[in-house]
């Protein structure tokens, strides 16, 4: 079933960037993220390691001190016409800074599908800072062989539930043999709630919030989501690690957790 969706979906001729260095780091936008880049800003913009950021990493102060190198976007919401008007709304800010706040030369990787509508045809030709990849986001599962086999092809990847999954995979496609995890918390189940009219409520929290964010999830079409919908996604997505962890031995690369507090349990663990 994969093999047939790859074919489908896939675009068959797919070459990715190589790192200019063995080492990255990926910032996730968990809540303890906040602590790590007031603790140990020092270590993640030394230099020695290319970094990655994700979703709405540019609403933070520390955007324009990190200067990611790469910006990955992995949701539908970011290109389709049938989201919601505050999803919209969001992009449109997303959009509107980072032609505004990148004076630096960034790379920003989003699914092929992107590519085919209007709102993304020469979005960011006002920045020439900014130069767009694009790749196949084809869930691919069964055996681990054969998985690999179409990772490596750049055809597919793990189930992209959680942005993380792209941004390890590419990292790991693009030669990097140690990846940094930070702010990678994974922490929504500690506080999913329902209401007495049965709304399933989340803490959406990131770490250039203020405070919490608790909301409902919502579909593309916005319908909220039920609390097995949730469960079944924070399923396929830690799911998905341990399908990156297996790929990145094939690689003879490695995959480590420095978050200051993480539910990801594929990744090794350590303390920076």
């Amino acid at each position: 079933m994969s093999i047939a969706k790859v074919i489908l979906l896939s675009r068959i001729k797919t070459k990715l960037p190589r790192g200019k260095t063995n080492e990255c780091i990926i910032l996730a936008n968990g809540p303890s993220l906040r602590k790590t880049l007031n603790e140990k800003l020092d270590f993640i913009v030394r230099g020695d390691k290319e970094i990655f950021a994700v979703n709405y990493f540019i609403n933070s102060p520390f955007y324009e001190k990190v200067k990611p190198a790469y910006y990955i976007l992995n949701a539908p919401e970011f290109w389709i016409d049938t989201t919601t008007d505050m999803h919209k709304q969001n992009r449109k800010k997303l959009f509107t800074d980072l032609i505004a706040k990148t004076t630096w030369d960034m790379k920003i990787f989003v699914p092929f599908e992107a590519g085919k509508t209007e709102l993304w045809k020469n979005l960011f030709d006002e920045n020439r800072h900014l130069s767009v990849v694009y790749y196949n986001k084809t869930p691919v599962e069964g055996l681990q062989s054969v998985s690999n086999f179409l990772f490596k092809l750049n055809l597919g990847m793990p189930r992209p539930y959680n942005v993380l999954v792209p941004a390890i995979f590419l990292a790991l496609n693009m030669g990097f043999k140690t990846i940094y995890l930070f702010g990678a918390d994974h922490s929504w189940h500690e506080e999913i709630k329902v209401d007495e009219n049965n709304n399933v409520l989340v803490n959406h929290e990131h770490f250039y919030d203020n405070s919490k964010q608790v909301k409902p999830m919502y579909h593309l079409d916005g319908k909220e989501y039920y609390i097995h919908d949730i469960f079944r996604k924070l399923h396929l997505a830690f799911k998905g690690y341990f399908v990156l962890k297996e790929y990145a031995k094939t690689l003879d690369a490695k995959i480590l957790n420095a978050s200051e507090k993480s539910y990801i349990d594929a990744f090794e663990k350590i303390k920076i």
